[in-house]
């Protein structure tokens, strides 16, 4: 399956179903509330449409991208996107029937939605490149992925991520320096230039934060 993502199919699978047939391939759960083994109240998780995998560019590359204009670093940022998220599926995990332990399919189906910037914040809205991957609550056939192979891989992605960013942007010609968190980050911009375009850093000269 590939290519771009229509409003109805992008819904079917929100709902657990096959974006073209709609046919049902998730089995809705709804939350019930029971007596657990011990006599402990418990509430079941009702079904979960799909989970995000957001993946965002350094501040100097969204920058040299999207002030700069450079849409070269733009595809080097979307193509280390699709390096990682071809990683990330590898790891996927599906249960079998209710009594199997969960298997690895290394398959999932995700949507995936590039923006150029950040929510605003006090009116000001900072330019930053990132994509949220919307993985599905399917593999493409009658099962229910299992999150807990998926969050645990989610860093691995990152860093993946941005190896290959790295890589793509040198081949570019940039040249790189490691950022606090260990990003890849294009040298050339001072640290007043990139905190002034920071939500954090303005909510912290309005005293809003600490």
């Amino acid at each position: 399956m590939s290519g771009p993502v229509g409003n109805e199919h992008f819904a079917r699978l929100t709902e657990g179903q096959h974006p073209h047939t709609e046919a049902q391939l998730v089995r809705h759960q709804v939350s019930k509330t029971y007596e657990g083994k011990f006599g402990k109240e418990v509430t079941s998780v009702e079904h979960r449409a799909a989970w995000d995998a957001t993946f965002s560019a350094p501040k100097s590359v969204s920058h040299t991208a999207l002030v700069g204009g450079d849409e070269r670093v733009r595809e080097a940022h979307r193509e280390s996107v699709r390096v990682a998220l071809n990683e990330l599926e590898k790891y996927t995990q599906a249960r079998i029937g209710n009594v199997h332990a969960p298997e690895t399919t290394g398959k999932f189906v995700a949507a995936t939605f590039e923006h150029d910037t950040a929510r605003p914040v006090d009116g000001y809205t900072a330019p930053q490149l990132h994509t949220h991957a919307v993985i599905f609550n399917d593999n493409g056939q009658t099962r229910a992925l299992q999150p807990q192979e998926l969050f645990a891989s989610q860093r691995y992605a990152t860093s993946l991520y941005r190896s290959e960013l790295s890589m793509r942007l040198r081949g570019l010609g940039y040249e790189l320096e490691r950022g606090k968190h260990g990003q890849p980050e294009i040298k050339g911009y001072t640290k007043e230039y990139l905190e002034a375009s920071s939500h954090k850093a303005r909510r912290i000269r309005a005293g809003q934060e600490r």
